[in-house]
């Protein structure tokens, strides 16, 4: 299923959003002026029923309605207005000339007190109404009158109901106008809004795009540098362009690691596949007896076996660092191990007139330790000491077991150290060559040996010792 824009995403949200405030906007603008309008009309038709009321008079015993005699009356309101009295007493009724036959309803509050209303006119059409009690007024003269008479009537027992109209038409079109145009005007703001919002949501979103063409247009070999994060990103989007850097972080030293592997590698598979060519060349130099090719071929089969081996733990050694399980340890022979590797080195060590000087223990001591692991470890120690020693000064090895560790150092004269000495196990790092045997070295075997080193749950460190000597101290796990 396709994945949903989030611009038609925020352009669909915002746009209802908008639409529904629109739509609570007008109906409260239409609601306030409909309440307005009807406010208007029922204070008007209540003064109205209150002016009418009072031309009800008690006088000589019966009821006169002023309006009719045209006394103090508003005579646009008696020609055109709509009202209609009922006695209750008597059920007699009076109508408004504007009225001619027709009837009012007739209907009053809780207790006679107004009530309003909507109603239909007699011509037709929308009205609204006013319904009340009324009772008669009496004027204090009239009042002598009655006492004089010993005639006195209470109005209150001659009670009318009074129902004043008014037609409401043209406030239901002045609401029908409002409504067309709170209507066409809320449309008119939605489309209008939506081109707004789809330009800020456009505008917002350039960040994102330009992040995404970042990504997008990163190349296979730039996967190892960080994103040239624009820099009006917003802070939602910070946190993502981090996270996406510290992954190419990951992914650079990913990267490295392979590049890594393989120097070591090619600096490991050198030196024995050299030997191996040397054996096959001296072998085929000249015609030898069955015996002298069995030996040259017991050799060869000697270092291919090394050689498989080899390729074994370097396999081995490009998981160092991602599973625990990548050094197998078991229980080594130092000494003896040590003594193996020494003699691949002898006829160099004999060449430079170097001399080695053990200080080895009586007893064995033993190590937990990959033995082909720290086979590669003995052998970059030593061909490092040979190569890097001056000429003709003496080599020193050293062994112990303290505090359940095993210690060995590799000492010798050197003539230029790197200053700090922790460069030499830098990858690629090469001290002066024109001084000593280091021109074939890559620089990488001090790496490697650190990185084995620590898979085998050891340390490795320099350090300077007497005037003009390094000494590389080597740690490993002790083992009963």
């Amino acid at each position: 299923m396709r994945a949903k824009s989030i611009r038609l995403s925020l352009l669909i949200r915002c746009g209802i959003g908008v639409g529904v405030l629109l739509c609570l906007l007008s109906c409260s603008v239409y609601w306030l002026v409909r309440q307005s309008l009807y406010r208007e009309l029922d204070n008007s038709l209540e003064e109205t029923a209150s002016l009418l009321g009072n031309q009800v008079e008690l006088e000589n015993g019966g009821i006169v309605h002023e309006w009719r005699e045209g006394m103090g009356a508003n005579h646009p309101l008696i020609a055109n207005g709509l009202y209609q009295f009922w006695d209750e007493t008597t059920g007699d009724t009076v109508r408004s000339p504007a009225l001619h036959a027709s009837n009012l309803p007739k209907y009053s509050g809780l207790d006679g007190k107004p009530l309003l209303r909507n109603i239909p006119l007699p011509e037709g059409g929308r009205g609204r109404a006013v319904g009340l009690r009324i009772y008669p007024f009496v004027l204090p003269e009239e009042v002598e009158r009655m006492k004089e008479r010993h005639a006195v009537i209470d109005p209150r027992t001659l009670p009318h109901l009074l129902v004043v109209a008014r037609d409401a038409e043209p406030i239901h079109r002045t609401l029908e106008r409002l409504k067309m145009m709170l209507v066409a005007g809320t449309a008119c703001t939605l489309g209008l809004g939506y081109l707004l919002v789809g330009r800020v949501v456009h505008i917002s979103l350039r960040p994102l795009e330009r992040l995404t063409r970042e990504v997008r247009g990163r190349a296979e070999h730039q996967l190892d540098a960080a994103l040239d994060v624009p820099g009006e990103l917003p802070v939602e989007l910070t946190g993502l362009a981090r996270d996406f850097d510290s992954l190419l972080g990951r992914v650079a030293v990913t990267r490295q690691r392979e590049r890594d592997f393989i120097r070591h590698a090619a600096h490991e598979l050198r030196t024995p596949i050299a030997g191996l060519r040397a054996t096959t060349d001296l072998a085929l130099s000249q015609t030898r007896e069955a015996e002298a090719y069995r030996h040259h071929l017991a050799v060869c089969q000697k270092t291919a076996i090394e050689l498989g081996e080899l390729v074994q733990r370097l396999s081995m050694l490009a998981r160092i660092g991602q599973t625990p399980q990548s050094a197998k340890q078991e229980p080594v022979d130092v000494a003896g191990l040590l003594t193996d590797c020494e003699a691949s080195f002898q006829r160099r060590a004999h060449e430079r007139g170097l001399s080695i000087d053990h200080r080895f223990p009586d007893e064995k001591v033993i190590a937990g330790a990959d033995p082909a692991l720290l086979k590669i470890v003995f052998n970059n120690l030593l061909d490092n000491a040979v190569c890097y020693a001056a000429a003709g000064s003496t080599l020193w090895i050293s062994l112990r077991r303290a505090d359940g560790r095993v210690e060995m150092v590799f000492g010798n004269a050197a003539e230029d150290l790197p200053d700090p000495i922790e460069r030499l196990f830098e990858p690629l790092f090469r001290g002066e060559s024109s001084r000593h045997d280091a021109e074939s070295h890559l620089g990488v075997g001090l790496t490697l040996s650190l990185d084995v080193v620590r898979a085998m749950g050891g340390t490795l460190q320099a350090r300077r010792a007497e005037e003009g000597a390094i000494e590389l101290v080597l740690e490993l796990p002790a083992a009963e």
